[in-house]
Parts: structure tokens; sequence; C-alpha cells
């Protein structure tokens, strides 16, 4: 298997986003978390705003935003829901974003609470090259893609959601910097899109090399009756 690619050119780590926190209303001291995901059934935003309402009422300087198509002011239902949840002043609505690989390094984790239907979530790859830390619920490849440089959690599971997110919180500035550092390098080491565009070279040499004719075949001609 030949997995996706990301340019980890462009996706890398940028020390200076963080100072964009502040056009985000995200305050620069904050334990800042990113869900980078359309507003749809499948990714489960309920699942989100369960498992944020338990990670705010134990840790006052945690914010969240939630980025993609529908995540936006205007989403009535959403709006809804995260004020059922008391959580109106602690998350940003981002909606559709062109910039996502300068919104990723202004975060502390970047989180998937997917509850279905999740193929290869590029979402955190990208996050990861990022040198971002990301939680992500066990759908897809997610677990795949994170290896032991992130932490996956249960689908469906608002409080395992919470713990994981506290556990990255949990190692400190040290901590947190080294695990990012690591994610990063797992992208490059196994995703980076040079290397997998070589891995697609040499399989279309040996497709070539395996459909090409023998040296003494000679074309014969067709004998018509």
């Amino acid at each position: 298997m030949i997995p996706n690619s990301f340019d980890t050119e462009c996706f890398r780590p940028d020390t200076g986003a963080r100072r964009g926190r502040a056009e985000l209303g995200i305050s620069d001291d904050a334990v800042a978390l990113l869900l980078p995901a359309r507003y749809d059934a499948m990714k489960d935003h309920a699942n989100f705003l369960a498992a944020a309402a338990k990670l705010a009422g134990r840790h006052p300087e945690a914010q969240f935003a939630l980025a993609g198509t529908g995540a936006e002011p205007g989403n009535r239902e959403l709006s809804e829901a995260i004020a059922a949840h008391g959580l109106a002043d602690r998350i940003r609505l981002l909606g559709e974003r062109r910039d996502i690989e300068a919104l990723y390094p202004a975060f502390d984790i970047v989180t998937l609470s997917s509850a279905f239907g999740e193929g290869f979530p590029n979402v955190l790859g990208e996050a990861m090259a990022c040198g971002v830390p990301c939680v992500a619920t066990d759908i897809g490849d997610a677990a795949a893609i994170i290896g032991d440089c992130g932490i996956v959690v249960p689908a469906r599971d608002p409080e395992a959601l919470a713990a994981g997110w506290q556990r990255v919180m949990g190692l400190g500035a040290e901590g947190h910097a080294a695990l990012g550092a690591r994610a990063r390098a797992r992208i490059v080491e196994h995703y980076d899109l040079a290397a997998v565009l070589a891995r697609f070279e040499v399989l279309y040499e040996e497709v070539e090399g395996r459909c090409r004719p023998p040296r003494d075949f000679r074309a014969r001609p067709m004998k018509l009756t």
C-alpha cells in the first residue's frame, strides 16, 4: 500500500503563528484546541462539545475553535448546542479556512471527534507535520497516522476524548514540544510528499517492466479471411 502524502514544506512548525491568536479571539496564555472538520454527522460535533464541556470544567485555561464548512456563527443548530453546554464564551467558530497551514501551528492540540466514515483523515497528518500533537477517535486510518506520537480514543466517548486532551496538557511545555517534534518526524519519515512520489515511480517502473513485450517479440500480420 502506498499512502497519501503531505507537503512537509508547506505544513511545518511556525513559532510565530501563536501571535495570530488575537485575531481568532483566543488568549495567548490559553491551551487552545482545534477541531478542523466540516459540520457533518460523521464528524460528531456532539461528542466534541460534550468532551469540551468536561475539559472546560476542569481547566479554565482551555479554549476551543471549530474550523470547517458549517462551523460558523450562522449555524443556528451548532450555536444552540454550544450554548447548551455553557461554552459560548470558550469556543470560536472560524468557518471554512483557506489558510489552514497557518492555522494549525497557532494551536496546542488538534483533534478529531469523528464517529464513522473517516478514511485517511488528512487533517491529522497536516497538523502533525506542523508539529502539533493530535488526539483523535479510532476511526479509519487515524491510529495508523498518529502511531505512538499522539493519542487515539474510542469513538462516541466524550470522557475518553476529554481525558486524551488532558493527557497532552499534562505533559508540560517541554513534553508537549517533544511530542510535537516526534509527530512531525513521523510524518516526514512515512508520509513526506517526495518519499511517496518516489514509491509511485518505483511502482510504475515495475508495472512497465512486467508489461513490456519480450525482446524477440515480432508483430505478425493478421490473416484476413
